[in-house]
């Protein structure tokens, strides 16, 4: 019987040394990207956690592995269900540079850029998804100063009166759509020219800013909404508040200001109530109206005395 003489392995040590080249060059390239890399599986559960992933979160990558990738989105599974539906809705099964928030260790949360592909077997079925994220926090805080910048008056805190025009159309709609009632609340210093000619612009501003404090100190943090309309007018919004309970919420800001009389300084304020059909500039007049008659109203008793 004739011997059968071994094929040469050397076209598979080779393709075993090319292989292991290939793989420790991906490796290399990926240890050296500082963005986070991530594979997960059909499930959603990590697969593949990067040393950059390590560092930009803080998390091991053998504590990473197995768990949901969710758990590191700050909106966990509302975020995982976006980008899904970004997945789907793609025509590549790619979505780019979505921006969205991680969790870190710490109870850090980063700002990231985050790209993610569907990943498919030789037959083209799904076998899970890869995500890249690029943490853009310190972009995203500079814009974020920007905005505010653009959208606050320097002197008082409060927003100006180009955000309030923003919102004031925001609210309005929101108010209609949902069947919800919005009030505003216009404010005026009564002698503060006066004063800010007499002991000059210094003393004037401090009126201005001691004014702001008594208004934000007195509405509702993440609800109400202060504005400095411009010069000594102010303006404040109340989401879900009828023009009975902005009342009161005037009378007391006005009360807390009291103190400036000291200084010959007193507010006269105005309240307007959104009507169902009414429009949100109407807003603004009606409550315009009303704080012109309480001024005037104090002038002729100032004039009686």
């Amino acid at each position: 019987m004739p011997l059968i003489e071994p094929r040469p392995s050397a076209p598979l040590i080779a393709l075993s040394s090319d292989f292991i080249r290939a793989k420790e060059y991906f490796e290399a390239i990926v240890a050296s990207s500082g963005d986070m890399i991530c594979t997960t599986d059909v499930r959603g559960r990590v697969l593949y956690f990067s040393p950059g992933a390590e560092a930009m979160l803080g998390v091991p990558a053998t504590s990473a592995v197995g768990r949901p990738a969710h758990d590191f989105y700050a909106r966990g599974r509302e975020d995982a269900a976006q980008l899904m539906r970004l997945l789907r809705d793609s025509h590549d099964g790619r979505t780019r540079n979505y921006e969205m928030q991680l969790r870190a260790s710490g109870e850090r949360l980063l700002t990231v850029s985050m790209s993610v592909s569907l990943l498919k077997d030789a037959r083209g079925r799904v076998i899970g998804t890869l995500g890249v994220a690029k943490d853009i926090s310190d972009r995203a805080e500079l814009e974020r100063r920007l905005r505010e910048m653009t959208r606050t008056d320097d002197l008082t805190g409060l927003f100006n009166q180009r955000h309030f025009y923003e919102r004031l159309r925001e609210e309005a709609a929101r108010a209609r759509r949902q069947k919800r009632r919005l009030s505003l609340i216009l404010f005026d210093l009564d002698g503060f020219k006066q004063v800010n000619d007499r002991l000059g612009h210094l003393a004037g501003d401090r009126i201005l800013r001691l004014f702001a404090k008594a208004v934000a100190d007195r509405v509702r943090r993440e609800v109400d909404l202060a504005f400095r309309w411009g010069g000594d007018e102010f303006v404040v919004l109340l989401p879900e508040t009828g023009a009975a309970g902005a009342a009161r919420i005037a009378k007391r800001i006005a009360a807390a200001a009291r103190s400036l009389g000291r200084e010959g300084v007193s507010a006269s304020w105005g309240v307007a109530e959104l009507s169902p059909s009414g429009r949100a500039d109407a807003l603004v007049r009606r409550a315009d109206a009303a704080m012109f008659k309480m001024k005037s109203a104090g002038s002729l008793d100032r004039r009686d005395r």
